[in-house]
Order: structure tokens, then C-alpha cells, then sequence
């Protein structure tokens, strides 16, 4: 049968274990995964943009502003005054093929289509075709990160190909708050995160191209021309150190930026919702505090208990070792 000593050392080390595992628990949950930061943009200026443009990709080359456009039968690249939104100069893909995303390698353009599995090299001064390449799949988006093209397909996949023989060289699963990400769209790779547009939301989110987790979550709701459709288009002018970004039909380019919304205070604070939204790691502190409390104050308990039954033992021992309290052999045969 345990002694004292023995209880006390049981119960200190269950109390351990038990404050050790919510710590840990704790710790596990709360590095999980990486939360996306809340943004909303912020326009700056805006220009016009061609209202019958059906808008799949924009890119800015020194300065130079130029975009593809999709449908069949009204698919082109085209390279676009900033200013005024007029065409400077295009060139028409065939009556099959459905312009998707553009980006640039060097001098050259990168253009894919949507379901002809055909990108297209083209060079910028001449718009001439100087290489196809074929692929598996849709061609949604495309951007350069200096090393390799990143194409998205409408799912929440990532591909990255080589930049001079579009070969696939990797695929990334993109994640946003630990949730799948869909119907990736438009891209731009901008100051070492990829920017997407989702498609049929009036989203934008920047994605570690490392981890293929969304960094940040952007709202830019509220800036469709009237007749205009998705939000589709988002590039950075360098020369200007801008970033602006369409939609299809739309009739205005924004210069743009982001910056973390403004939550108005309420006036009443309602005591039930604050003890909801109480975050995870404040209920454990307090979960950890009054664990700790019980040990210290049962632990001087428990060994005050444990002294005082060891001097009754002693007092015991003692009496039986004089023969003062041995019980009476009388009635014993000797």
C-alpha cells in the first residue's frame, strides 16, 4: 500500500502531465497552420479601359502596358496606351483558340490558351510567333518569377515550368487558412509573393510560392464599371512602381494598394460574445494558472498529512518496543 511520500509524488507528477499536455496542445493548435492577414485595396487613380475587352491577362513590360483577351473568335494580344485605354497594336489568335494569361522572359511574350493546350512565344517589338509550346490541360493564368513560368489551371494547383522549354518541372497545392484553394486565376509575381485573382470573386490573394499558402487575403470588392464582369487582371508597373488592376468589360484600370480595413468600435460591449471569441491560448493560460494553484496549495497539505501520520507510526513503534501495550496472552496454552 502507498505511503505519503508515494501519493504526493503521484499526484505531482499527473498535475505535470496534465498542465504539460494543455501547454503542448496548445502550441500544436496555434502553429497549425498560417492565418492569411485580412487586407481591402485602396484606389489611388484610374484610367480607361477598353469596355469590350474580354480581360485574361495584363502585363507591364518598361513601361509599356499590354494585355490578352479571350473568346473564341475575339481573342488577341494587344499592347495598350495606359492613358487613354486605346490600342496601340494587336494581333488575332485563330478563330479556335481562346486567349488566356500573358507573362514576359526577356523580350518575349508568353501567351497560353484556355483549352488548345498551345502557349505561344511571341516577340515584343513584332508580335511575331518564335516558338509554341504544348501542355496537358487548361492555361489559365501565367507570371515569371525570375526562374520559372507559374501556370495555373482553374484548380487550386500550381504549376512550375521551365522558362525556355515550358516543360513542367513541379507542382504546388495552393491553401488558404488550411482550406483548399480553387479556381486560381490571373497572376503577377510582385516583391517575392504571387498575386491571383480567383475567379467569380472579387478577391485577390498573395501566395508563398515555397509553401503554396495564401500570406494574404484581399478584398477589392466594389470597383466594377457598370456592364463589366469578373475581376480578371492585376499587374505591376515597375517604372512606376505601381500596381493596377480589371476585369473583364470593364471600363477603368485602378492603381491600387492595400491596407488592413478599419472595424468600427461598438458603443455597448457585449460580455457573452467577448467570453466566445476569447482566444484559445488566453482559456489555456487561465487553465494553466488555476492547475498550478491546486499544487501549491495541495502539495503543503499532503505533506503535513504525510508528517503527522508518521509520528503516530513512530509513537507505535515505540510503545510496542517497551512491552507497555502488547496484547494479553492470557487464555494463550504456553
Amino acid at each position: 500500500m502507498l505511503r505519503g511520500r508515494g501519493v504526493i509524488a503521484i499526484f505531482i507528477a499527473a498535475l505535470f502531465c496534465t498542465l504539460s499536455t494543455s501547454n503542448i496542445g496548445a502550441q500544436e493548435g496555434d502553429s497549425a497552420y498560417v492565418r492569411a492577414e485580412s487586407l481591402v485595396v485602396v484606389e489611388h487613380d484610374n484610367f480607361s479601359h477598353d469596355s469590350d475587352a474580354y480581360t485574361q491577362g495584363l502585363e507591364f513590360y518598361q513601361g509599356r502596358l499590354f494585355e490578352s483577351t479571350g473568346l473564341r473568335g475575339n481573342s488577341s494580344l494587344r499592347e495598350v496606351n495606359l492613358s487613354t485605354g486605346e490600342v496601340i497594336r494587336s494581333i488575332d489568335l485563330d478563330e479556335s483558340e481562346f486567349g488566356e494569361g500573358i507573362t514576359f522572359v526577356g523580350g518575349d511574350i508568353i501567351q497560353l490558351t484556355w483549352q488548345s493546350e498551345v502557349a505561344y512565344r511571341y516577340d515584343v517589338d513584332t508580335f511575331e510567333v518564335i516558338a509554341n509550346y504544348t501542355y496537358d490541360g487548361e492555361g489559365w493564368g501565367l507570371a515569371y518569377d525570375g526562374e520559372y513560368l507559374i501556370m495555373s489551371n482553374g484548380s487550386n494547383v500550381l504549376q512550375f515550368r521551365n522558362a525556355s522549354t515550358f516543360e513542367l518541372v513541379s507542382t504546388i497545392n495552393v491553401t488558404l487558412n488550411n482550406e483548399s484553394l480553387s479556381n486560381l486565376n490571373e497572376l503577377e509575381y510582385w516583391d517575392g509573393l504571387l498575386y491571383a485573382n480567383i475567379y467569380h470573386r472579387e478577391e485577390i490573394v498573395a501566395i508563398d510560392i515555397s509553401s503554396g499558402v495564401v500570406v494574404l487575403h484581399i478584398d477589392a470588392s466594389g470597383l466594377k464599371t457598370p456592364g463589366g464582369e469578373v475581376l480578371n487582371g492585376i499587374a505591376f508597373d515597375a517604372t512606376t512602381q505601381s500596381l493596377w488592376i480589371t476585369g473583364k468589360y470593364w471600363s477603368k484600370m485602378y492603381n491600387i494598394t492595400f491596407i488592413e480595413p478599419t472595424i468600427p468600435p461598438t458603443p455597448d460591449s457585449d460580455t457573452d460574445n467577448i467570453s466566445a471569441e476569447t482566444p484559445l491560448q488566453e482559456i489555456n493560460s487561465v487553465y494553466s494558472t488555476v492547475i498550478l494553484a491546486i499544487l501549491l496549495i495541495s502539495v503543503p497539505v499532503l505533506l503535513i498529512l504525510d508528517i503527522n501520520n508518521r509520528q503516530k507510526d513512530t509513537g507505535i513503534g515505540m510503545n510496542l518496543k517497551d512491552g507497555g501495550h502488547n496484547p494479553t496472552d492470557a487464555g494463550v496454552p504456553k
